[in-house]
């Protein structure tokens, strides 16, 4: 791209511009890197001192953050500024219109495996080495990249993309629109073992995995099937690299899953829950709607609507809080407790608080 007025980034975003609306703009920075033609964004207050020493001729910011300040243009002279109200999803979609998906190529590879008995609708795009087993299904603009595989009877909804090296095991269903990154496996055997005399059997694991519209699942992660009940992924539910949800597992819609965060078998998260960074809940558990589990926490109980926990065993964040500021003070509570033993025995002896033993 050539590049753009500042003028028409704002339209873009449904922004205002404060400073030059004629700036041209070839693109979007950092903070440190950005040059005078560039345009970067400042979302944390943390980062303003960065900012006074940017070269970015533009700064996305949030309306009205910098009234009065010395960024402000007004008072400055300094870099124009894109103001919206919010920030992250005006910054996410000038970044696609700087950098728009490469072309689609449909067609199919002729390095790559496709059962006659398979469907494929229009606009198809098959890479090298790729497998698509019998009677699979794929949807209208469906990629499929090199090295996957499609297990028997999966069936892929249209716009949706596999990157290099997805295995979907047979009878898996994905939504329209998903995202799926290289190395995940969908659909495996959930881990499901009965122990008698020493020895685990396995149970068989007859469901399926299901992930409905809009789902991105980041490289690696692992969806199980489920027992006998398919397995769920809900509706615009993203899933970063490494997580790993077990069998019978329901996700509800908008879930946001981050790095190495694992879910138990059987477990319902609701809507819009959040399991930050190498967070986990035990099996069987119900999670309420809106429910923030911190990063490093493990759920072992049933938590309501709006929950935000912390720790191990996860408790209320608040709690937790206070729990973690008088760890730090265990030192010095330590010794409180020892002077105040030794006052204790000192009274219960008859002698004064100062008096040494006869």
């Amino acid at each position: 791209m050539a590049g753009l007025r500042l003028a028409q980034l704002a339209e873009a975003v449904e922004g205002q511009v404060r400073g030059d609306l004629e700036l041209h703009i070839v693109g979007i920075q950092t903070l440190e890197r950005a040059g005078p033609d560039q345009l970067s964004f400042l979302t944390n207050p943390r980062y303003r001192d960065a900012a006074r020493r940017s070269r970015a001729g533009a700064l996305l910011v949030a309306r009205g953050s910098l009234d009065g300040t010395e960024l402000d243009p007004g008072k400055s002279g300094g870099p124009a500024l894109l103001e919206v109200d919010e920030p992250h999803l005006a910054l996410a979609r000038l970044l696609v219109l700087f950098h728009p998906e490469p072309a689609r190529r449909p067609g199919i590879s002729q390095h790559a495996s496709v059962d006659p008995t398979a469907r494929l609708g229009v606009e198809v795009e098959i890479g090298p080495f790729a497998v698509i087993e019998r009677e699979a299904v794929l949807g209208d603009r469906v990629s499929v990249a090199a090295g996957c595989v499609v297990g028997e009877g999966a069936l892929l909804g249209d716009d949706t993309a596999l990157r290099a090296g997805v295995v979907l095991y047979p009878g898996t269903r994905l939504g329209r629109g998903c995202l799926i990154h290289s190395g995940v496996v969908l659909g495996a055997d959930g881990f499901g073992f009965a122990t008698s005399g020493g020895r685990h059997h396995k149970v068989p694991q007859l469901g399926s995995v299901v992930v409905e519209d809009d789902v991105e699942i980041g490289a690696n992660s692992t969806v199980d099937r489920g027992a006998l009940d398919d397995t769920r992924i809900g509706e615009g539910s993203k899933l970063d690299d490494l997580v790993m949800i077990a069998h019978g597992v329901q996700v509800g819609p908008a879930a946001l899953l981050a790095a190495q965060s694992g879910v138990a078998g059987s477990t319902k998260l609701g809507k819009r829950t959040t399991f930050a960074g190498q967070s986990g809940a035990a099996g069987h558990l119900d999670i309420g709607d809106g429910t923030v589990v911190a990063a490093k926490s493990a759920v072992f109980a049933d938590l309501p609507h709006g929950a935000f926990v912390s720790g191990i065993p996860a408790i209320d964040h608040r709690r937790w809080r206070r729990a973690q500021a008088a760890f730090k003070r265990l030192p010095e509570l330590q010794k409180e407790l020892r002077d105040l033993r030794a006052r204790l025995e000192r009274l219960e002896q008859g002698r004064g608080p100062g008096e040494d033993e006869a």
